[in-house]
């Protein structure tokens, strides 16, 4: 009984989590696909790298924002998250491409090297989104 009631507790934190990590199968498949949109187009890495995120980072935004971390009216919260979604964007996008581009300095794989940078993000930002982006303000 006790398990089943600690179970109960975490379903809120698991249904979220759940959520995010859906959002975030698909802003990653945005990401990686117009990366290597762009990289085949020619683009340098840095420009393909920041472009690709962008899009990422607009799907992941909505999905999180209309679905993961919804528990009070948006209207007046839309301008909250956004800073903060913009200045966690920025962090993590500094740390990738530098990442992303040492990595494929040292002559590994394009595609492998930015779907690794990637996955290897997840945990961070959703800690961070939970706990200050998404974090609703008192009324």
């Amino acid at each position: 009984m006790t398990c089943l009631m600690n179970f109960n507790h975490h379903l809120p934190l698991l249904k979220q989590l759940l959520r995010y990590g859906t959002v975030g199968v698909v802003g990653l498949g945005v990401d990686v696909g117009l990366f290597m949109l762009a990289r085949r187009m020619g683009l340098d890495i840095v420009t393909c790298n920041v472009l690709a995120r962008l899009a990422g980072a607009f799907t992941t935004y909505t999905g999180n924002f209309l679905w993961t971390f919804t528990a009070q009216p948006r209207s007046r919260f839309l301008g909250v998250t956004s800073i903060r979604f913009a200045v966690l964007w920025v962090g993590a996008t500094v740390v990738s491409t530098l990442a992303l581009s040492a990595l494929i300095q040292l002559g590994l794989s394009e595609p492998v090297v930015k779907l690794g940078v990637e996955l290897s993000m997840p945990l961070f930002n959703f800690v961070v989104s939970r706990r200050w982006v998404f974090k609703h303000p008192p009324l």
